[in-house]
C-alpha cells in the first residue's frame, strides 16, 4: 500500500521514453514503476494521460522581494496550474537577499533563488545603473555574494541590458567567485539585443571560458530572434564543443515583457528592433490595453516606468529555431504583477506541449518534456528531480496530451491552461482536476 499509486498512465521519461506503467509513492520518493496495478492509500487513474517528471523552470521571477515584511509569492499559483513543479526566481540581476525569507515559508511548489547582481551593486553603494564598479564596490559586491552563495543561493544573476554600466572585468572577478563554489551557476541576461546580439553572446562565451564557471544565457530568443540566431545558436555550440560549461533557456513566445522604465527602451531600441512605437503593448496603468504612440509611450516611460509593457518584435520562426536546439532548455521568464503582464507565466510550458509538439510537430513530446525536466534539473544540480524513476522525487505532472494547451493571453495573462489535470509536488497534489489544492508542501532548495 503506497500513499500514492498513478494507474493506467503512459510515462514520458526523458531517458526511457514513452511506456505505459504504474506509479508507486511513499514518503514524497518515488518507489517503484512498474507494470502491476499498485494500491494505494490515494489512487490517481491516469487513463488516456501521460504522466511526466514536474517541470522544473530554470528562468522565472516569482520571489523577488520588494520589502523585508512582502514575500512575493503570486507566481507559484501560475507556477502549480502549469504543471512546473520546481522553480529559479531572482534572474536578470533581479534577485533579492529576501530570498531566503522562503526558507520558512510554505509554497504550491520548489523554489530555489538566484542572488541578484543588482541587489549586490546597492550593498556595495552603487546606485547608478550606468556607473562603473571600482575595485571597492567589487570587493564589497564579492564579500556579499560569497554569504549569499553560502547562505543557500543557487547562483548569481546578471541583467547586463538592465545596468549598463557594468563592466566586463566586474562580470569577470564575480563569475570566479560563483566558480569557486562547485555546482552554484551563472545566468545572465545579455548586454545587447538584436543588431547587437552576437557581440553580447560572445562577452557571455569569454567570461563563461575564462572563469570556468557553469553559465546560463537567459531566454536567448529575446536576444538573437531578430535575424540572428542561426548564428548564435552556431557560437553556442562551437563554445561548448570547445569545452565550456554553457547553456541557454527560451519561452515560446515572439514577444518580451518588461518595465518601460528600464534601459531596455534607451533612445535607439526601435531602430535596433526595426518596429515603431505600436510594437509596444502597455499591460498595466492610465493606457492598459493599448498599442503605443510615440506620445503614450514617452508618458508612460516618463510618468509610469515601473508598469510593464510586451513588445511584439521577434520572430517566431528564429524562436522555434532556439526551442529546438540541443543546448536550449525552455522557461517561462514569467512574471506578473497585480494580475497582469505576459501570458508565458501561466502558459509557457502548455504552449509548449500543445502548439509546439501537437500542432506544429516542431519537436516531438519526449524531447519537449526533456527540455522542461531533465535538462533544467541538471543545471541547476538536482540530481533526484527530472526523472519518473525509482528513488527520484515524487514530483510528477499528469496532462492530457490530446488536449493540453495555454488558454493565457495578452489580454488575460493568467488564465489557467486546461489538460494539466494532476501536479505532484514531493508526492502530495498541488494541483487535483485541473484545480489547485490547499497542499502547500514546497520547499525552499540550496
Amino acid at each position: 500500500m503506497f500513499d500514492t499509486a498513478i494507474n493506467n498512465g503512459v510515462v514520458i521519461d526523458p531517458v526511457d521514453g514513452e511506456y505505459a506503467s504504474n506509479i508507486g509513492i511513499s514518503n514524497g520518493k518515488i518507489v517503484t514503476v512498474s507494470n502491476n496495478f499498485l494500491e494505494g492509500k490515494r489512487v490517481i487513474d491516469a487513463k488516456g494521460m501521460k504522466v511526466a517528471p514536474g517541470f522544473i523552470d530554470i528562468h522565472m521571477h516569482g520571489g523577488e522581494i520588494s520589502t523585508p515584511s512582502r514575500i512575493d509569492t503570486e507566481m507559484f499559483n501560475y507556477m502549480a496550474l502549469m504543471g512546473v513543479t520546481t522553480c529559479a526566481g531572482g534572474n536578470c540581476g533581479l534577485g533579492d537577499p529576501g530570498i531566503f525569507a522562503f526558507k520558512k515559508e510554505n509554497l504550491p511548489v520548489n523554489y530555489l533563488g538566484f542572488l541578484g547582481h543588482g541587489s549586490l551593486r546597492e550593498k556595495a553603494g552603487l546606485r547608478d545603473l550606468y556607473g562603473s564598479a571600482q575595485k571597492n564596490h567589487i570587493e564589497k559586491m564579492a564579500t556579499a555574494l560569497e554569504e549569499g552563495l553560502k547562505s543557500g543561493a543557487v547562483g548569481l544573476s546578471f541583467g547586463l541590458e538592465y545596468i549598463p554600466g557594468t563592466s566586463t572585468e566586474e562580470l569577470l572577478q564575480l563569475s570566479r567567485v560563483v566558480a569557486r563554489h562547485p555546482g552554484k551557476l551563472v545566468s545572465a541576461h545579455y548586454r545587447f539585443d538584436a543588431t547587437r546580439s552576437l557581440e553580447a553572446l560572445a562577452e557571455l562565451i569569454i567570461v563563461a571560458r575564462e572563469t570556468k564557471v557553469k553559465f546560463q544565457i537567459s531566454h536567448i530568443n529575446s536576444c538573437t530572434a531578430f535575424g540572428q540566431m542561426q548564428e548564435g545558436l552556431s557560437m553556442l555550440a562551437a563554445a561548448s564543443e570547445a569545452g565550456v560549461d554553457i547553456r541557454a533557456d527560451a519561452y515560446p513566445y515572439d514577444a518580451f515583457s518588461t518595465f518601460v522604465g528600464s534601459a531596455v527602451f534607451d533612445e535607439g531600441c526601435f531602430e535596433n528592433w526595426g518596429a515603431g512605437y505600436d510594437a509596444i503593448e502597455v499591460c498595466e496603468g492610465k493606457y492598459k490595453g493599448k498599442r503605443c504612440t510615440e506620445e503614450i509611450f514617452n508618458y508612460i516611460r516618463e510618468n509610469e516606468p515601473d508598469n510593464l509593457v510586451i513588445a511584439f518584435v521577434m520572430n517566431e520562426d528564429e524562436v522555434v529555431e532556439a526551442i529546438r536546439h540541443p543546448l536550449v532548455m525552455v522557461a517561462s521568464d514569467g512574471y506578473i504583477k497585480d494580475g497582469q503582464g505576459h501570458p508565458r507565466a501561466a502558459g509557457a510550458f502548455p504552449r509548449l506541449l500543445g502548439r509546439y509538439v501537437r500542432e506544429d510537430n516542431c519537436l516531438d513530446l519526449v524531447t519537449a518534456v526533456k527540455k522542461a525536466t531533465l535538462m533544467p534539473a541538471e543545471r541547476l544540480g538536482l540530481k533526484s528531480k527530472g526523472r519518473v524513476k525509482e528513488g527520484f522525487d515524487a514530483d510528477i505532472t499528469v496532462f492530457d496530451s490530446e488536449n493540453i494547451r495555454d488558454k493565457a493571453t495578452f489580454q488575460d495573462p493568467t488564465r489557467p491552461p486546461c489538460g494539466i489535470e494532476y501536479v505532484l509536488v514531493n508526492g502530495e497534489e498541488a494541483v487535483k482536476e485541473s484545480r489547485l489544492t490547499d497542499r502547500l508542501t514546497g520547499r525552499f532548495m540550496s
